[in-house]
């Protein structure tokens, strides 16, 4: 098993454990019902915003022309991110929620989004040469 491997283990199994901690502090001191009940209301609510974000998301995407490629990897990162969002909102729990609603916002989504674009080298994957005198 490789160190990252190793990573992604710890993280699977922290995760859900300070879920259920956190929400049993949380129930401890507002109610067992009330805290089943926030979780519900998160999940609902991430869901309608995830809707409406999702749509503004896909008609910017149409909007972009495709040789403007800074700008549809923006679009497409902000979707990905949204979808994301959206499914650590609809995850029962504080961490997954606290997550999902910071990369429902856009700061932290261009934020990530743009770290992402820098790191990737995209220059040598644009090289669309069409010309069939390269062909057999």
């Amino acid at each position: 098993m490789s160190e990252r491997d190793l990573v992604f283990f710890i993280l699977f199994l922290s995760v859900p454990i300070l879920e259920i901690y956190i929400f049993l502090k949380v129930s401890e001191h507002v109610g067992p019902l009330e805290t089943v009940c926030l979780i519900v209301l998160t999940a609902i609510v991430g869901s309608v915003l995830i809707k409406r974000e999702g749509i503004k998301t896909i008609h910017r995407i149409k909007t972009i022309p495709l040789n403007n490629l800074d700008h549809l990897l923006k679009a497409l990162g902000d979707g990905f991110f949204v979808v994301i969002s959206g499914i650590l909102l609809l995850t029962p729990g504080f961490i997954t929620d606290f997550l999902g609603l910071a990369l429902f916002f856009s700061k932290p989504r261009h934020l990530i989004t743009s770290f992402f674009i820098k790191r990737i080298n995209f220059s040598s994957h644009l090289n669309f040469n069409h010309d069939d005198s390269d062909r057999n």
